[in-house]
């Protein structure tokens, strides 16, 4: 059944005191659902971004298709679902997914769904598109506001000790130095089994410790990721195509002068802004491949931006698209992200496959949506617990990028820096 955006469509206005109401209401509505993407930026934008909320939620019975059989044309369908980084394989042949999984993803999937909610940005207007949306603003409203906090203590198992991280990282090095790579972006798994907690009480929790530009509620079935991502891995705004990744990190001071402190420490870091200018080269040169002749351009260089617990060093790069250009011809230009893999992107790749010991899936992936009008935004999958509720498992992966001048040590306490705020949902009091 396709919504028609025009005749299915009503705005609800609600006080701004209301928002995060608001938004606990229709989280609990969304559970007895069995697929939907619960997209939210937190009024975190790193750049320009048409919503704050954006909700889709498919029909039990819709039919999934993968990135091929999404057109950007106008007066489309909206289009919902993820692209895994096991994705690579159709972007390049000779890319194997031979590691055993840690979360079953598929390596794209999306669906064109039966309910759409959105609240744009800086606006007031709760708008449901539905072929009732009297009787779906009513049973939100109806909803709870609140959500139970979590009461179950858990220890991640982590794949690697820290003697094999740093192990990983010297022969990565090794590599770098016989000139197969200049930077990889290696990540680690850590699992656990969760019984007393729901995917819900998670996100809740999370949001409430990490909002994110890019947070994600994303449920297939007993398959759900819980997100708070800073990053976007890709938006089309019109025929502007737009990418900003992440390569940088610093924990963030106790104090105000502190913080300064760790921003001036990050910005001036020369490895760090080696490893990220590195990426950003690779973007600019993803982004040539589907862009109007002279039209990429760095529109923000190092950057430097703050987060709850962090500050990250986050570059835009963009570029006006062909003409004629498709949704898939795009995607396979730019994924998977530089910023999850390195440079040169194939070699890296081909060498992740020998050296870390879990399939990614959709972790370092992208979860988003297309819109009717054919605009689009992605974000990159980190800082994410993947839950299998069938298995009562909960697991979450983190990396980093890996250089000539890394220093292993330092490289493990980042890794743990950015696993920290995950880890610390479950150490209850």
């Amino acid at each position: 059944m396709r919504i028609d955006n025009n005749k299915n469509k009503k705005a609800f206005p609600f006080q701004a005191n209301e928002l995060e109401s608001l938004k606990l209401k229709m989280l609990n509505w969304l559970q007895p659902f069995s697929i939907f993407s619960y997209l939210c930026t937190n009024s975190i934008y790193t750049t320009s971004g048409r919503y704050e909320l954006l909700i889709g939620v498919a029909a039990e019975d819709a039919p999934f298709y993968g990135v091929e059989a999404i057109e950007l044309a106008e007066n489309q369908d909206w289009h919902f679902g993820h692209i895994a980084y096991t994705y690579k394989s159709f972007v390049e042949k000779q890319l194997a997914n031979t590691l055993p999984v840690f979360n079953e993803f598929s390596a794209s999937l999306f669906y064109k769904p039966a309910i759409v909610i959105y609240i744009e940005r800086d606006s007031l207007d709760l708008v449901i598109v539905s072929p009732d949306p009297d009787l779906i603003y009513a049973q939100i409203l109806q909803s709870r506001d609140t959500v139970p906090p979590i009461q179950e203590a858990l220890v991640f198992s982590a794949a690697e000790t820290q003697a094999d991280y740093q192990a990983k990282i010297q022969r990565i090095q090794e590599h770098i130095r016989k000139g197969d790579c200049y930077e990889l972006n290696y990540c680690v798994v850590a699992n656990a089994k969760m019984l007393h907690t729901s995917s819900l009480q998670v996100f809740a929790s999370l949001m409430k410790h990490s909002p994110s530009p890019f947070a994600t509620y994303y449920k297939n079935k007993h398959q759900q990721v819980v997100c708070a991502s800073p990053e976007r891995f890709l938006a089309k705004d019109g025929n502007t195509a737009l990418s900003q990744p992440i390569k940088g990190t610093i924990k963030r001071g106790s104090t105000l002068e502190q913080d300064e402190h760790q921003k001036e420490i990050l910005f001036n870091s020369s490895k760090e802004v080696a490893e990220h200018v590195m990426i950003v080269d690779l973007v600019r040169n993803d982004l040539a491949r589907i862009a109007k002749l002279g039209t990429v351009e760095v529109s923000a260089l190092l950057k430097v931006y703050t987060f709850p617990q962090v500050h990250h060093l986050i570059s835009t790069i963009q570029c006006q698209l062909k003409e004629g250009v498709r949704f898939e011809e795009i995607i396979k230009a730019l994924f998977p992200m530089g910023s999850m893999t390195g440079a040169p992107k194939i070699m890296v790749m081909q060498l992740i496959e020998q050296l870390e010991l879990y399939q990614r899936g959709l972790f370092s992936g992208s979860i988003g949506y297309v819109s009717p009008n054919g605009d689009f935004d992605f974000n990159v999958v980190i800082r994410s617990f993947f839950i299998n509720e069938k298995e009562h498992s909960i697991a979450i992966a983190s990396g980093g990028a890996i250089t000539i001048d890394s220093d292993p040590h330092q490289e493990w306490e980042e890794l743990r820096l950015k696993v920290k705020a995950l880890e610390s949902l479950f150490q209850i009091a």
